[in-house]
């Protein structure tokens, strides 16, 4: 209904003014007097003049239905020449002839060339007249008027261009307004300085016009031309005019788009894109669909109207023409689009318009991409701030957090309880991950909900370490609620279908909340006091400070287990010597292999040189069981390098001395050989007869300067190369490695040996010893000795070469075969 009535109201201002056209026409036709011959020529030039007025239009930008014309000068140039009643049929005619020769779209043609050109008549019959009011009757005749008739002419020429163009403007506005729906006032304000200068300007050239014709009458032969001229200039200056004003409103347009916020960038460009290309509404769509921000309104109101996923958003209402420009296209598809809603049927984006339009696109696909991946880098920034306080697994705090907490609320005494799931580690390792995490958050479910009081906080501060900090509370409850929560922890808890328990035991202490990471430390070294020793407690409670052992002591005072590996002579199959493979019962639940990984934590020197002597004392001790059934083996005794000092070396003596063992039965294996000894430790370690071997030649440890830094016997590979002969670099590894050992006289030994084609194969590489699976493998020392009864060696065949055991330096280096003996 509201579309209808305003129909009816454009039909009905087009009437009238059609009307009050036709009157004139006819008053005009009535009233006209025939001009002489001579003077025929000036009405067709006014005929054509109004024609040259119309057709010489320039349409306002902006998308608003409103076009400059010279017409109001035109008139009032006629005015000032003509008599009024062929004012009126000069402005008939030639704007008759004008609508005729324009090409108006189709939907609107006839209404508005019948619109336009009774408002030219009517705007030509009310300059005449004004004209006429005020004394102004020109006639068909060339006189000279003094200087007061030309005072009351401008006067007179000026008060028309008034009335002229005010008529215009009302009446272009109201059919503007009832045409587009748009407000009156917000037509009337549109570009209004421009406007007002183009009246301005039409106002000074009419009158100027005026004069000259006043003077000779011939002169207005030359106007249409002189009006053509015009119109190009003005055509040109607002071309320019408008493409600066464009690429103006883009630039800033463009540095609001700089901001790092996604949603202000895509609002921010949609309500742009309205007022940048005067469009009733503009899309924003990108993640293919995932999120579209539509902005419309006035230019004055403009409004998001929806933000969300695409195939939601509800049509437009009155959209006619749409306008799409793709952007940000790649290998992935579509990124994202802009789409413009044009009101008119016949509205289209000028080619200036296309280019501005790409040139918002590449713009916008650049802030997008930017907002986007500040947003990326925000939450990045949001997960590392969770992670840094929040367990992954869990959700719990970790130390850090659970320390920073607990020193911002905990006030008076405070109670920190550390619990540790003893099992959980091997636990996890045989019913997978999924599982474990399952396992493991039902007990931190558990542990949270142990303590009911408020004042109290829980975290996570290992891979299986707990703590629970309390404050406010009594010792005495504190410790019940402590042995709650453990005992809540040695439930058995069921995962899927398995039912499964872990082995909880904690340590407590109590202290000033002001030192909070104080009282976390020694609660967890009483912890692992109570583990060490064994002590089945749900909660070992210190209530004075718990004092601090280093690990290198700790490993000292841990006891030990010993086993040993055969290592055999490939060429013969005979058990030549021993390997030791000592180990750490640090607690009940975690065995620790005395090697290089343990002994790199040990930074007290004379604790590790004491950790080294009493795994070198527990292996000549176990050695004793087998040593009757093979008194000629040597033992292999790992002991980290950094240990071997003056002390050590003393230390040693007494030790073989005592225990009535050889040297020659002893050869040490440097089990971190990048920290080398000092030469006259080792020199002196030969004096009593023990033998030096280089241990994992191969890996970044062993490495030339190793070989050259100290007298070694023995050359151990590293496993990796050892157990992967038929790989083309681990053969280039122990060829090279054999090369060395004959220059100096060294014993190859390679471990890992699981099958008799690789024995053969490493002995056909010049290696000397092995050790693995194919020879036994690990065993405990009473397994020894039964193991050395039962074992027949085998020789390899005949045709294989090896390296021996051992040569004399300076002798001629060659490789004897398989089962050849040497003497001494």
């Amino acid at each position: 209904m509201p579309i209808q009535r305003e129909k009816w109201a454009l039909g009905l201002l087009t009437s009238t003014v059609f009307g009050a056209a036709l009157a004139c026409v006819v008053w005009a036709v009535y009233h006209a007097a025939r001009p002489a011959p001579y003077y025929s020529v000036y009405v067709l030039m006014g005929a054509a003049l109004m024609a040259v007025g119309a057709i010489c239009s320039v349409p306002l930008p902006q998308r608003i239905p409103i076009r400059i014309t010279l017409t109001p000068t035109a008139c009032l140039v006629c005015a000032s020449a003509l008599p009024v009643p062929w004012v009126i049929m000069c402005t008939a005619i030639g704007a008759t002839a004008a609508r005729l020769l324009t090409r108006y779209p189709r939907s609107a043609g006839l209404h508005k060339a019948v619109h336009n050109t009774s408002m030219d008549i009517v705007a030509g019959a009310a300059a005449g007249l004004v004209m006429h009011a005020h004394g102004l009757s020109p006639g068909f005749s060339e006189s000279d008027p003094g200087t007061t008739a030309l005072l009351r002419h401008a006067f007179a020429i000026l008060l028309a261009a008034v009335v002229v163009l005010a008529f215009e403007e009302v009446v272009t506005t109201a059919a503007v307004t009832l045409s587009t729906r748009r407000p009156f006032l917000v037509v009337l304000r549109h570009l209004w300085r421009t406007r007002l200068i183009v009246a301005f300007g039409e106002i000074v050239i009419a009158g100027l016009v005026a004069v000259v014709t006043g003077l000779d009458l011939r002169a207005l032969i030359a106007l249409p031309a002189v009006m053509l001229i015009l119109h190009l200039v003005l055509t040109y200056r607002l071309r320019i005019r408008e493409e600066r004003r464009a690429w103006e409103d883009l630039a800033v347009l463009s540095d609001a788009l700089s901001a790092r916020d996604l949603d202000f960038v895509l609002r921010t460009a949609a309500s742009g894109a309205v007022r940048l290309f005067e469009a009733q509404a503009a899309e924003i769509e990108i993640d293919r669909g995932g999120r579209l921000v539509r902005v419309g309104g006035e230019p004055g109101d403009v409004r998001v109207l929806y933000d969300g996923p695409a195939a939601d958003a509800p049509d437009i209402a009155g959209s006619q023409e749409v306008v799409r420009h793709e952007f940000g296209s790649d290998a992935t598809g579509l990124y994202g689009a802009v789409r413009l809603h044009l009101g008119g049927a016949g509205d289209e984006l000028s080619p200036r318009e296309r280019a501005t339009l790409r040139t918002f696109a590449a713009t916008l696909s650049t802030s997008v991409d930017n907002a986007r991946a500040y947003d990326l880098l925000a939450q990045d920034a949001r997960r590392h701030q969770v992670a840094s306080t929040q367990d992954a697994d869990t959700g719990l705090h970790n130390r850090t957090a659970l320390l920073s907490r607990a020193a911002g609320a905990a006030a008076g005494t405070c109670h920190v309880v550390a619990v540790r799931l003893e099992n959980y580690p091997r636990l996890a390792d045989s019913i997978g991950r999924d599982r474990a995490l399952a396992l493991l958050n039902e007990l931190a479910r558990r542990l949270c909900h142990s303590p009911k009081d408020p004042n109290s906080a829980v975290g996570r501060i290992g891979d299986a370490e707990f703590a629970l900090i309390m404050w406010g509370i009594p010792q005495d409850a504190a410790y019940q609620r402590a042995c709650w929560a453990v005992a809540a922890l040695r439930r058995p808890v069921t995962v899927g279908q398995c039912v499964l328990s872990v082995r909880a035991s904690a340590g407590m202490t109590s202290g000033d909340a002001g030192d909070v990471a104080a009282l976390l430390d020694g609660a967890e070294r009483a912890m692992w006091q109570a583990i060490r020793r064994g002590q089945d407690r749900l909660v070992t409670f210190h209530a004075t400070p718990v004092r601090g052992t280093s690990l290198t002591r700790e490993l000292v005072d841990a006891r030990t287990s010993i086993s040993f590996e055969p290592i055999v002579d490939l060429a013969s199959g005979r058990i030549v010597m021993m390997q030791s493979v000592p180990r750490i019962l640090y607690s009940r639940h975690d065995v620790l292999v005395a090697d290089e990984y343990v002994y790199q934590l040990c930074d007290d020197q004379e604790g590790l040189e004491d950790l080294a002597l009493k795994v070198i004392a527990r292996s000549l001790a176990a050695a004793v069981t087998w040593r009757p059934t093979l008194p000629r083996a040597a033992l292999v005794v790992p002991v980290p390098g950094r240990s071997l000092t003056p002390r050590f070396v003393e230390a040693l003596r007494d030790l073989l001395r005592a225990q009535a063992v050889p040297g020659s039965r002893l050869v040490l294996e440097l089990a971190q050989p990048a920290v080398l000894p000092k030469r006259d430790t080792t020199d002196l370690l030969r004096q009593y007869g023990v033998r030096l071997l280089l241990g994992n030649y191969g890996s970044i440890q062993g490495s030339i300067e190793a070989l050259n830094a100290v007298t070694w016997s023995f050359l151990r590979l590293d496993p990796a190369y050892a157990l992967d002969a038929g790989w083309r670099p681990a053969r280039s590894v122990i060829r090279a490695a054999v090369d060395l050992a004959i220059d100096l006289d060294l014993t190859v030994i390679a471990p890992g040996i699981t099958v008799e084609r690789e024995r053969q194969e490493l002995a056909s590489l010049g290696c000397t010893l092995g050790s693995g699976r194919l020879f036994g493998g690990e065993m405990f020392p009473s397994q020894v000795v039964s193991h050395a009864a039962l074992w027949q060696p085998t020789a390899l065949p005949g045709a294989a070469q090896v390296v021996r055991l051992s040569r004399a330096r300076g002798t001629t280096r060659t490789r004897p075969a398989v089962g050849q003996r040497r003497d001494g």
